[in-house]
This record gives structure tokens, C-alpha cells and sequence, in this order.
């Protein structure tokens, strides 16, 4: 539904982008992966691109993020250029979150908030990426995530802090907003409205028309060469690399399996878990009266809703996981509460907890007997992973020192592969009906990255699974078929865009005559064509805005239309064109509707939310100041795509 209110209003509602937003996924992103703050690191040196009231902005560090995001956009898209990402306005979206997380920041501290060392050590302690084997953390693998990163612990702890500051200054704002009746009942009322109307198919099959000539065929395949144009091929040569093959030998030994367990007892410990629901509330006197109506009987999502927030239950929770999630005291609170009853409210970093603990269970210990399978599956897979990266990383130093594709291969006893000229997903074009070996999207892909004359490579093919050693041996560039080849193809290519060209002329005079008032039977029968039956259209906004709807686009154009007006709408499959006209208007009123009023304000109030943010924002960089060096910005620009063009 909150795309429906975004489609209705065309309100930049939808459109934020805030960097604040990013800020606010930082209270969780701690227990997610603690990567995800390398994208924030890097020193402000050089040129400032922004001065944000105490705060320079460096032109390194911008342009560090930058390149940081465009690698992870390009984990999606991988075709995607630096000239492309700058242009769609990546770096001046990147700009905008490092000065609203500045701002806000030292908004933030401007009104007394604060953060402590202990709160950025439990941060840390509680990341993912710094346990060690044991589930604890480890202070090595903390060092070598600053290695790897090449940023400092005091970077780590700056972007912790910041995280925490926006986190404690936004969630109040964001996270409890209403949306009142006199905004959500027009919308709900809109999502009432019902119309109705007819439609005209004008089809493709009735637009008759002579055969081309040679001279229309050549015409239109000179302008269509790209159509008919084979894509740039390649040979190549790989070899497979097999995880499976390296089972066999990673069988564990009873002493292997016997310490796995002793350093995973605690797991393998008798323990008590609960399954808690849970809501965080910006304040003690919000907090103590929801804990009140859910002691009372209310359930906890309800009495969540009524607030215009979400409960949240987390299943057979250990004391441990949970004080992560929220703080030891609240932990021990929680779990000295019996089941089915509320715990006293208790504030956090993130806000007050109020939680309900729904279930009580017993895990009883395992011994080692019993988790010997269990155990010995884990280090055969770490015994496994461990030999095939050997293995790889043998290879990669043998490339590294020059050996050819044919030496790596025979070195490692590999079973070489060599291709005809493939397209870059696998495909032959010689052999259309041929079969598409499983590997060989991925093994093309990585080929086309390749110029004939480099190194080989290795690549994965299923992640963790199979990798290969690949080679781009050469380059077959575009070629366009022959027209005696695809004469056939070509004349039907040429008949369906002229009969789709002929079917949309007739729909648009359709249109156009009932647009100047004639009727709408009148206008049909005045194509001359024959045409199938017309049909009646029917509809209420709120069933074409429902979330997962796809309406056909006749509907669609339907609700787009003023009464007594047409428009022409394509059919999805090129099918021919539809003449839509719209004949009568039912407005809806939900005000004797409350069910449909009360969804509609649950499902606005976060938009409503992240309004609250963006106003926050703007008057945060408007206490603190922002200046921003257009200059300096212009030319980090030129830099990455003058710097990319090849990417």
C-alpha cells in the first residue's frame, strides 16, 4: 500500500534518499556484519569537497566512498561503468550522507547526547566478523580487519560513534510519528473511488498489408543491422577446480573432532532459551503505558500498532544473544520474568524495551557422542575449504610466475576444456539448439573480461563449490548475418512493425474522434476494420494499488483519464494497441470505514516518519552550516570517469 500512495500523490515521499536513513540501519548493522562500516572509512586529507560546521569533508575521503559504492553497485550490476554510476548522481548522493551524518552528528551533540567508550566496546564485542572459533571475541581478528581495511581502531570507534549518536537522535523521530485522520482519509477515500469504462483492442491481425518490396527490405535491414548482427564470441580454454575432490581427504580425526568440541562446549552446554516480542518506545511514560495494556491483556502487536510502530518476537533467545540486542540489565530483567508476563520497562541505548516473554524452553546438553556427526561435517567442510584454497592459491602464485594455461593444468592435474567462439552467456550461435554446459555463464562471463594475450585466471563458477582456470584464447568481433541468410526473418520483422505501426494509427484516430465528442460505437465503426467486440472495464483504485497487483495497462489507463476522454495504451505483447475510454466516476468516502482508515494510517506513518527525518536533516545542516565546493566536486568527477573509462 505505500507504493500505492507514492503512485497516487507523486510525492517525493518515495524519493528520499537520506543519508540519515542509513544512519538509522546503523543501530543494527553491528549484529549483521561489521563490514559494513568499511564503507565509511578514510581520512578527510587534501582538498575539502564540504565544510560542515566544524567538520572538513576531504576530497579523498569522498572519493574513497565513491569507489567503494561503485564496487558494491557493481556486485549488481555488473556491466554498470564509473562514468554511468557518476552520472546517475552517485557522487553527489554520497556527498549529501557524509554532510547530513556530519551535521546531525554534531547536532546530536549540541543538544547533550552522548556516547561512551563502553558503548563503542560493545559494539565491537558483539560484531560477528570479530569472533573467534569459539563464538567470543577475538582481538586478532579485530586486528586484521583494520589490516585488510587499512583503516585505524580510532576510525572504527569514530564511525561506531557516529552511528550511535544519529541512531539516538533519529529513531525518537522516526520511529513513533502518526499520521493523522485528516491526512490518511482522503487517501483511504481515493483507494474507494470506482470507475468504469470500455476498451477497444485494435489487434495487430486485422492491419492488413502488402508483402515489402526487395528495396523496403534492404531499407529496413540496413536500419536494423544491430538486430541481425551476431554479438562479439570468444574461445577459450578452462579447466575445472572441484571442491567434492577434495572430500576424500579431509576426513577428521578423533583427536580433531574430540578439541572442536571442547572448544564449543559452552554451545553444547545445558541452557535456557525464550522467545520474547518486544517494541521500543522513544520514551519511559510511552513505554510504562503499553506495558500496562498488554499486562492488561492486549497483544503486543496490537498495542504496538495503535502507536503506529511494529512489535518485533525473537525466538529461543539465550540471555547472551538477547543482552547483545539490548543491554545485560535488560537481559537479566527479561529473563527473570515467567512466562507470559511483561518485564518493567528498561531503557537501552536504542530506547525503553517493553518485552513479553512468550515462551519458557528447556534446551537440555549434548555430549560429545552425540554431536560427533555434527562435528565431524563441520571440519571436513573446513578441512575441505582449507585444501581446495591451497590449491587455488598454488595455482595463482604458479600464474603470478608466469606459467602458461597448459603448464598450470598439467601441474595441478586439470582436465582442459577448449570452446568454440561462444557467446558471453554460453550460448553457440552455430548451434542454437545445442545444450549449455553449467559452467559455462560463469566461465564466459569471466572470458569476456579478458583480452587475448592475458594471464589466465581463476574464477568461481558455484560459489565455494567449483572454480576454474580460464583463458580467452580469441576474439571473434560482431558480425552481421548475411540478408540472403535471414531473408524470411527479416520480411516478418518488417511486416509485424508495419501491421503494430498501422494497428496504433487507427487506435489514435479512434481516440481522437471520441475525444472530439463522438461516441464511442461511432468511433469503432468508423475504423473500417474489423474489429473483436469491445469490452467493459470496471475497477476500484485500491484493488489496482494493492501491494503485488499488476494491473493490465487498459485498467491502468483507465484511472489516468478524465471522464469522457480516451486514450491509446499498448498491448504487453506488441499484440496491437488498446483505445480506453472512461465513462463514469463513483467517488469513495471511507469516513464510515475505521478498519480502512487505521490500515491506511499504520501503512503512511513510516512515510510520515521519514518526512520527520528529512526535516530533521535540513534543519541540522541548517544549525551547523554546510558549505559545499562545487569546484573541488566537479573535478573529483572528471577524475573517476576520465580515470574509468575502460571499466
Amino acid at each position: 500500500m505505500l507504493n500505492s500512495f507514492r503512485r497516487l500523490s507523486n510525492s517525493k515521499i518515495g524519493l528520499i534518499v537520506l543519508a540519515i536513513l542509513g544512519a538509522m540501519i546503523g543501530l543494527g548493522f553491528v549484529m549483521m556484519d561489521m563490514q559494513n562500516i568499511t564503507g565509511g572509512m578514510g581520512g578527510a586529507t587534501g582538498d575539502t569537497v564540504a565544510k560542515v560546521g566544524r567538520q572538513r569533508i576531504g576530497y579523498a575521503e569522498l572519493q574513497d566512498r565513491v569507489r567503494r559504492a561503485f564496487e558494491a553497485a557493481r556486485q549488481q550490476q555488473p556491466e554498470l561503468t564509473m562514468a554511468e554510476f557518476v552520472r546517475q548522481g552517485s557522487v553527489e548522493q554520497i556527498l549529501q550522507q557524509l554532510a547530513d551524518g556530519a551535521a546531525l552528528e554534531q547536532f546530536a551533540k549540541q543538544q547533550d547526547f552522548g556516547v561512551s567508550r563502553k558503548m563503542e566496546d560493545a559494539q565491537i564485542v558483539s560484531a560477528p566478523a570479530f569472533r573467534g572459533l569459539n563464538g567470543k571475541f577475538d582481538q586478532s581478528a579485530f586486528e586484521a580487519f583494520l589490516y585488510r581495511q587499512r583503516v585505524s581502531e580510532k576510525q572504527v570507534r569514530a564511525d561506531l560513534a557516529r552511528d550511535m549518536y544519529l541512531t539516538q537522535l533519529l529513531v525518537p523521530v522516526t520511529g513513533a510519528s502518526l499520521a493523522p485522520a485528516s491526512l490518511t482519509l482522503p487517501y483511504a477515500s481515493m483507494l474507494l473511488e470506482q470507475r468504469s469504462g470500455r476498451a477497444q483492442f485494435v489487434p495487430v491481425s486485422a492491419m492488413k498489408a502488402p508483402p515489402p518490396t526487395d528495396a523496403e527490405l534492404q531499407s529496413y535491414y540496413r536500419k536494423n543491422i544491430a538486430r541481425y548482427t551476431t554479438p562479439e564470441r570468444r574461445t577459450v580454454r578452462y579447466a575445472l577446480i572441484n571442491r567434492a575432490d577434495f572430500e576424500a581427504a579431509a576426513q577428521p580425526t578423533d583427536a580433531e573432532i574430540a578439541e572442536a568440541y571442547e572448544a564449543k562446549k559452552a554451545d553444547y552446554a545445558p541452557k535456557e532459551t525464550r522467545t520474547i516480542t518486544q517494541v521500543i518506545l522513544p520514551n519511559e511514560d510511552a513505554a510504562r503505558d503499553l506495558a500496562a495494556k498488554v499486562a492488561a491483556g492486549s497483544s503486543m502487536a496490537d498495542a504496538a500498532r495503535a502507536r503506529g510502530l511494529e512489535s518485533v518476537t525473537l525466538s529461543d533467545q539465550t540471555q547472551a544473544a538477547y543482552a547483545e540486542a539490548s543491554s545485560p540489565a535488560i537481559a537479566a530483567a527479561v529473563f527473570s520474568t515467567p512466562e507470559g508476563k511483561v518485564a518493567a520497562p528498561a531503557r537501552s541505548g536504542l530506547g525503553w524495551h517493553v518485552a513479553r516473554v512468550d515462551k519458557i524452553t528447556a534446551v537440555p546438553g549434548k555430549t560429545l557422542d552425540q554431536v560427533r556427526g555434527e562435528l565431524a561435517e563441520q571440519l571436513k567442510k573446513t578441512k575441505a575449504d582449507q585444501t581446495l584454497a591451497d590449491a587455488i592459491a598454488k595455482i595463482e602464485d604458479s600464474i603470478a610466475d608466469g606459467a602458461t594455461f597448459d603448464e598450470v593444468v598439467t601441474a595441478a592435474k586439470l582436465k582442459p576444456v577448449t570452446t568454440p567462439a561462444l557467446l558471453k552467456d554460453g550460448r553457440n550461435p552455430d548451434a542454437p539448439d545445442a545444450a549449455v554446459a553449467p559452467e559455462l555463464p560463469a566461465v564466459m562471463k569471466s572470458a569476456f573480461g579478458m583480452e587475448v594475450g592475458d594471464d589466465p585466471v581463476t574464477d568461481q563458477v558455484v560459489p565455494n563449490q567449483v572454480f576454474a582456470v580460464i583463458k580467452t584464447d580469441s576474439v571473434v568481433p560482431p558480425t552481421p548475418q548475411p540478408l540472403a541468410s535471414i531473408r524470411d526473418k527479416v520480411a516478418t520483422d518488417f511486416g509485424a512493425e508495419r501491421a503494430l505501426a498501422a494497428s496504433r494509427k487507427a487506435a489514435e484516430a479512434m481516440a481522437a474522434k471520441i475525444n472530439g465528442g463522438t461516441a464511442f460505437a461511432q468511433a469503432v465503426s468508423g475504423t473500417g476494420v474489423p474489429l473483436p467486440s469491445s469490452t467493459t472495464l470496471e475497477g476500484r483504485r485500491g484493488e489496482l494499488l494493492r501491494d503485488g497487483a499488476q494491473p493490465q495497462p487498459q485498467m491502468a489507463a483507465l484511472f489516468e483519464l478524465t471522464r469522457g476522454k480516451a486514450r491509446v495504451v499498448p498491448a504487453p505483447d506488441n499484440s496491437g494497441w488498446y483505445v480506453v475510454a472512461l465513462d463514469g466516476i463513483v467517488a469513495g468516502n471511507a469516513q464510515n470505514q475505521p478498519q480502512l482508515i487505521e490500515a491506511t494510517r499504520v501503512q503512511f506513518s513510516p512515510v510520515l516518519g521519514q518526512e520527520y527525518g528529512q526535516q530533521l536533516a535540513a534543519a541540522a545542516r541548517k544549525t551547523v552550516g554546510v558549505e559545499i565546493n562545487a569546484a573541488a566536486v566537479a573535478r573529483l568527477k572528471a577524475e573517476l570517469i576520465g580515470g574509468a573509462r575502460g571499466q
